[in-house]
């Protein structure tokens, strides 16, 4: 089996929208309310990523990543989201079967290199709950370093701690 990365085409959101709530139901148990998880998340990430599909911001871009014709990850960023931090990797999943593989690695440096370049700004941040303990670890791995933490509402109407995790070069993940 080999990973193969790609731009995401219009009609991978669907398929996206299932990685997604599949790994906040696996990554997000304890986090995010059990009700929201058991019961709400596919039709509301399927609902967020058809507005995504169908109103696209023009910095937005969408790494997948596939074994076998089937998207198992995916990336999606916001190129000079920020003057401070640069741009945003607002979404980076892999289905937990295929976690610990290098996808996300790969996915990661596959971000960098459009980050590098397309956009202006050459750092790169992304936010992660504080009580996601393998994401944090990983993020850390690839050089990740926590600027803050702060509080932040979410989807299911909670309350918790996220992480702010910037790289301040995005060349240096590149190579």
């Amino acid at each position: 089996m080999m990973l193969q990365l790609r731009q995401a085409a219009f009609n991978d959101f669907i398929t996206i929208s299932q990685v997604h709530a599949q790994s906040w139901k696996n990554a997000y148990r304890g986090i995010l309310n059990d009700h929201y998880l058991d019961h709400d998340v596919d039709a509301e990430r399927l609902e967020y990523w058809i507005s995504k599909r169908d109103e696209t911001p023009v910095n937005q871009r969408i790494v997948l990543a596939e074994m076998d014709g089937t998207i198992i990850g995916f990336s999606c960023f916001y190129l000079d989201d920020s003057d401070e931090f640069g741009s945003l990797i607002d979404n980076l999943h892999v289905l937990p079967p295929f976690q610990k593989t290098g996808a996300g690695r790969q996915l990661m440096k596959a971000s960098a290199e459009i980050m590098e370049q397309s956009a202006i700004s050459k750092k790169m941040y992304l936010w992660v709950f504080e009580a996601n303990t393998n994401a944090r670890a990983f993020y850390e791995r690839v050089g990740g370093n926590c600027f803050e933490t702060v509080d932040k509402s979410h989807e299911d109407g909670s309350v918790a701690k996220v992480c702010r995790y910037v790289w301040k070069n995005v060349s240096d993940f590149v190579r």
